[in-house]
């Protein structure tokens, strides 16, 4: 049998190795990380530098009853109406909404009061998916409200299992 060091070595390794692979594998961001889908924030600061791919998912954390997550046009983005049918429309009942991307273009606004003209809107351009690592998003202590429903990918939920029996093994 092995010595617990060389467990937890094999375990590191197999830790590192999960890792890479879910970071290739879909992602979820955040959006607006800890300051969440509000007013006062920078959305296209925030979106610059993130490459989104399909089926990566955008998660809009926000006040109940106090902000919608709409998904419009790019003419309704720039003047921050909505003109029609919306692509999508979650109207504020929520606290998380999850939404799954497919490549294009993709425009999200606040349409509550004057949201949107300060600021409270976000443009993503979504490529198809690859096989080339990224960098894992901001992922914060508080990133799902308890009464979300819980959402992982299966990279995820491996690291996450890998480092529990690492945790368990290290503690024995």
């Amino acid at each position: 049998m092995a010595s617990p060091s060389a467990l937890i070595a094999m375990l590191l390794v197999m830790v590192v190795g999960c890792a890479a692979v879910a970071s290739a594998m879909e992602l979820s961001f955040i959006v607006g990380d800890a300051q969440g889908w509000n007013t006062g924030v920078d959305y296209t600061a925030w979106a610059k530098g993130k490459t989104f791919e399909a089926n990566d998912t955008l998660v809009f954390r926000y006040a109940r009853k106090q902000h919608t997550v709409t998904e419009v046009t790019k003419s309704d983005y720039d003047a921050c109406t909505v003109s029609g049918k919306p692509i999508s429309d979650f109207e504020g009942g929520a606290l998380v909404t999850f939404i799954a991307l497919s490549p294009g273009e993709h425009y999200f606004i606040c349409k509550i009061g004057n949201h949107c003209a300060s600021g409270m809107k976000l443009a993503v351009t979504v490529s198809n998916s690859s096989d080339t690592p990224r960098p894992q998003p901001w992922i914060g202590p508080y990133s799902t409200p308890a009464s979300a429903s819980a959402h992982l990918h299966a990279g995820g939920a491996v690291v996450a299992a890998a480092v529990g029996i690492l945790l368990n093994l290290a503690l024995f």
